[in-house]
């Protein structure tokens, strides 16, 4: 705006609106009888002298107000981009707060599970199906992984299993899909049963424990874990927590509701366990 507007500018203007003015006041004070020598006398100027002084004031002071605002903008626009640079910022120490985070937790299952060979990967793409649910991974056959090779996230939660293997990626059925079952057990009783995907539980995001008995013994909140029978997956994985008991459509079997433990919606990361110690 200061570009278009100068103070010479201002000065000019002023100088026609002066003449304009004196004209003016001459015509009223006169009659429109005066001439302009009698216009530029004494007793007729002073009031008009008086009167443009006040005027260009008061228009330093919009040129000043203008030139202000400039100042302001070109202000205000410094510091948009100076909080576009912070909030990138703290999104980048999040990012790498939580990647230290998740390091610091894998570190930790495999100080514990030494027997376990761990092989990471990202997510690339999810399955789009209602009635299923599996993703594929970063990794393949190139890098170990082998058919029906478990699938566990940075803090050991089970994830899933691998079903489908190419060279560089594969294919990985989470604990919710419905073609998914295994030996599972609640560690708080020893309570075992078959953990695996139902169509109905899916849409919540969910899996069921079926074959546990009776219900009575299902305690809310139980964690469910791998049995490690069979030798697919290695004992005591955690699948997830009951949070409910129901009975199948035929009012005969009982079966427990597990939330599964892993963040399945959220996944990025994952480890294939490619070899683990089978428990004897």
């Amino acid at each position: 705006m200061k570009d278009f507007i100068s103070k010479k500018v201002i000065y000019i203007g002023l100088a026609a609106i002066l003449v304009a003015v004196l004209a003016a006041v001459t015509m009223a004070l006169t009659g429109g009888s005066a001439g302009f020598a009698a216009m530029l006398s004494e007793p007729f100027f002073k009031p008009v002298k008086s009167a443009m002084t006040s005027l260009v004031g008061s228009l330093e002071h919009i040129y000043g107000y203008l030139y202000r605002y400039d100042e302001l903008e070109t202000e205000n626009a410094a510091l948009k981009v100076r909080v576009a640079q912070l909030e990138q910022e703290y999104r980048e120490y999040t990012e790498i707060n939580e990647e230290n985070s998740r390091l610091r937790s894998l570190l930790g299952f495999v100080e514990r599970h030494e027997e376990m060979k761990l092989e990471p990967a990202t997510l690339i793409s999810w399955t789009a199906s209602n009635f299923s649910s599996s993703f594929t991974a970063s990794k393949g056959s190139s890098s170990g992984i082998e058919l029906y090779d478990p699938v566990v996230d940075e803090y050991g939660y089970l994830v899933g299993q691998v079903t489908s293997v190419t060279d560089s990626t594969c294919v990985v059925s989470t604990v919710i899909d419905t073609t998914l079952s295994l030996g599972a057990q609640m560690s708080e009783n020893g309570e075992t049963g078959v953990a695996g995907g139902d169509f109905e539980l899916l849409k919540q995001g969910d899996l069921k424990l079926s074959y546990i008995g009776d219900s009575t013994d299902v305690v809310i909140g139980s964690t469910v874990v791998t049995s490690g029978s069979g030798g697919v997956y290695p004992a005591g994985l955690v699948i997830g927590s009951v949070s409910g008991v129901a009975v199948s459509s035929s009012g005969l079997d009982p079966y427990a509701i597990v939330e599964p433990a892993a963040d399945i919606e959220n996944l990025v990361h994952i480890y294939v366990i490619r070899d683990f110690a089978v428990s004897e």
